[in-house]
């Protein structure tokens, strides 16, 4: 999870808004009720467009919690899930490179 989070951060992708589709996609939050849930444990970050890690930790560990879920079980998907994005977004800049290479 650190790894996929680390490389979010530095596309500039770690905002709330990121992460909450980020959990989304890793099924953590599967109705609008746990996304507002998921929403308010953000409150009191000190920037919404640039989340830390520590803070995302403590909100996943919080989720876990209140879902009474293993947050081992939650890092893990977010892993899965991370590694599925990063590749889907290195082959999407591939292609484009490729794309714009054609031209």
């Amino acid at each position: 999870m650190e790894e996929a989070f680390e490389k979010l951060k530095r596309d500039g992708n770690n905002s709330v808004d990121s992460l909450i589709k980020w959990m989304k996609d890793s099924k953590l939050i599967d109705e609008a009720a746990a996304e507002e849930k998921a929403r308010k444990l953000f409150e009191g970050v000190k920037d919404a467009k640039n989340v830390e890690l520590e803070k995302f930790k403590e909100v996943v560990a919080k989720l876990a919690a209140e879902q009474k879920k293993n947050v081992e079980d939650f890092t893990k998907r977010l892993g899965e899930q991370g590694t599925r994005l990063l590749n889907a977004a290195m082959a999407g800049a591939s292609a484009f490179k490729d794309a714009l290479a054609k031209k």
